[in-house]
């Protein structure tokens, strides 16, 4: 049975256009109820929202410090579910201004960029489950500040406000009625492979086979790796910091289109221990559940392009939470 995607004429319509009624359009509360569950479930590395109007709540405090946000949609991946149900995959840019008090401190005007992927499972046409994930990173650096600066801030905001020092982790999570499946077809079969050895079994050396030489793979930070040597190192620093992770792969969707890449979208996570130098600097023991999701471009058993995305303030606020 063919999705539901009224008012728009097809899924990519109908996430482009939803985004745009709710944030540029001002919709807020009244789209979301139109196009969100009441009982919603948004799970992203920040923490775990479960109403609608949780998610309204989050948006306004967002347009309050960024007025003029405008999401530029770059890509949705999808995957027909069946039911009148489809998986999502929206690659955006948030493009805004920083001209609003608030959590992120007194405004600056500073302009702010990051990349968000925001997976939906989308049910008779409303959302009904959600995850996530904006860099961070990019977020931290438009604004002046270092990741681990901005979870700094954040972390104390919390201890002020009496509350626990808010995550995600697999352990705070609810079982929702989505039921994640990885697509049985050779581009994503590549995908599955490249990761399993390069992030299960830590085997850097398995980006020369299975990466085009002139990759070019957009990094957390709004850093770019060009090429398998800059890829690597990126590799090498991430699980150096998290020798003990283990990889989970929860869903990998794939679409294959005339005069367009084959494109795949793929939901993941490392867990582990932060027990090595690396990317995250002086080793502390803390337990870390690292979310992520990436989009990808195939051509010729080969990955040419990829979009690599986790939120290091997160990890950051994880890290902290373990050593003060």
């Amino acid at each position: 049975m063919r999705p539901i995607t009224a008012p728009y004429p097809d899924v990519p319509s109908f996430i482009y256009g939803c985004t745009r009624e709710i944030w540029e359009e001002r919709g807020v509360g009244a789209k979301l109820a139109r196009y969100y569950a009441e009982d919603c479930l948004v799970r992203a590395p920040s923490g775990l929202t479960t109403s609608m109007k949780g998610v309204a709540a989050d948006t306004l405090q967002t347009l309050h410090q960024f007025p003029d946000r405008e999401l530029v949609g770059e890509d949705v991946i999808w995957d027909d579910g069946g039911d009148r149900s489809f998986l999502s995959s929206h690659r955006l840019i948030s493009v805004m201004r920083h001209l609003g008090n608030g959590s992120f401190g007194a405004a600056t005007g500073a302009l702010v960029k990051s990349r968000i992927i925001a997976d939906c499972w989308v049910r008779d046409g409303v959302i009904t489950e959600e995850w996530l994930v904006r860099d961070g990173a990019a977020f931290a650096r438009s604004l002046g500040l270092a990741p681990s600066d901005l979870a700094a801030r954040l972390c104390e905001q919390d201890r002020a406000a009496g509350r626990p020092i808010t995550f995600f982790t697999p352990a705070d999570d609810r079982v929702g009625a989505y039921r994640p499946r990885v697509a049985d077809d050779p581009a994503v079969e590549l995908v599955v492979a490249a990761y399993s050895a390069i992030w299960g079994e830590k085997t850097p050396a398995a980006i020369r086979g299975h990466y085009f030489p002139g990759v070019a793979v957009a990094l957390p930070g709004g850093e770019v790796a060009n090429g398998a040597g800059e890829l690597d190192r990126f590799v090498v620093g991430l699980l150096a910091s998290i020798p003990d992770a283990t990889l989970s792969i929860h869903s990998a969707t794939v679409n294959r289109e005339s005069e367009k890449p084959v494109r795949v979208a793929i939901r993941w996570s490392l867990d582990g221990h932060q027990t090595g130098w690396g990317r995250f600097g002086c080793p502390t023991s803390a337990p870390l559940h690292v979310m992520g999701l990436s989009h990808l471009h195939v051509s010729e058993q080969q990955i040419v392009a990829e979009w690599f995305l986790i939120d290091e303030v997160s990890i950051w606020k994880q890290i902290l939470a373990h050593t003060r």
